[in-house]
């Protein structure tokens, strides 16, 4: 499972939007749906702070793929095709 996937998975199963955990988390939530959405990762201290609001510790997201590093890997851009970085 990717991170976006359990991030969203732990999100919906605490009963939070998106919103909702960034406000918990002071993660932004542009960041938040970027995670899920699987255009980055979150550094250490963001993992942390959202996992706290999700009230699981951080091996919940222990496991989870790098598409990222994946995709750089395959020769691949680390953004999919049409997607504009900041």
């Amino acid at each position: 499972m990717l991170f976006g996937e359990r991030l969203k998975t732990l999100r919906e199963a605490a009963g939070l939007s998106q919103v909702s955990l960034a406000r918990e988390s002071g993660v932004s939530v542009g960041s938040v749906r970027g995670y899920e959405q699987g255009r980055g990762l979150p550094s250490f201290v963001n993992a942390v702070a959202l996992a706290a609001a999700l009230g699981v510790s951080c091996e919940s997201f222990r496991g989870c793929k790098d598409v990222i590093a994946e995709r750089r890997a395959a020769g691949q851009p680390a953004k999919p095709a049409g997607k504009k970085g900041k």
